[in-house]
């Protein structure tokens, strides 16, 4: 229906911002769970508190969802709709570990980078471990790439110590 209504985007943003809502905020999540709020009223109440952040369509998919289940059920819905989302726009989500803070520009150079080595727009997020010597752990879906200095001083030694 997003994509006839050419709300695509729209839609993504509003889900996403939705369900981090639900995840974080325990009274939002209430609300959303509610039995004794009428479907209706949920979406009204929803167009107005996200104003411009929310999305009718989501508004009203949140109006059918009650009980204990609601959150989980949203989750699996943003969850799906992520999927389709991102394999209609050619994104894959790629999540880095790396040993410190990279700038602006490095990020930019990595994602530039990922892109043209995958062929497809990158959805990058960083995370800092400290505790890695340097270099970036990757995951690219569901495929891992370690290029630690950790990594490959451990294959080192196992290559040294190999009769």
């Amino acid at each position: 229906v997003s994509e006839s209504n050419n709300v695509l985007d729209s839609v993504h943003g509003a889900l996403t911002t939705l369900n981090e809502l639900v995840r974080k905020n325990n009274q939002f999540r209430a609300f959303i769970q509610s039995k004794r709020i009428a479907g209706a009223d949920k979406a009204k109440i929803l167009n107005i508190v996200l104003g411009e952040s929310g999305q009718p369509l989501v508004a009203e998919l949140v109006s059918h969802l009650e009980g204990r289940h609601a959150s989980h059920q949203l989750q699996d819905v943003t969850d799906l709709f992520d999927h389709r989302y991102k394999a209609g726009k050619n994104i894959v989500s790629v999540e880095g570990t790396v040993a410190s803070e990279m700038d602006d520009s490095e990020i930019v150079s990595l994602k530039s980078s990922l892109s043209s080595a995958l062929g497809k727009n990158i959805d990058l997020s960083l995370k800092v471990d400290e505790s890695l010597v340097g270099g970036i752990r990757l995951r690219i879906e569901n495929t891992f790439l370690d290029a630690t200095i950790q990594n490959q001083l451990n294959r080192l030694k196992q290559e040294l110590l190999q009769p």
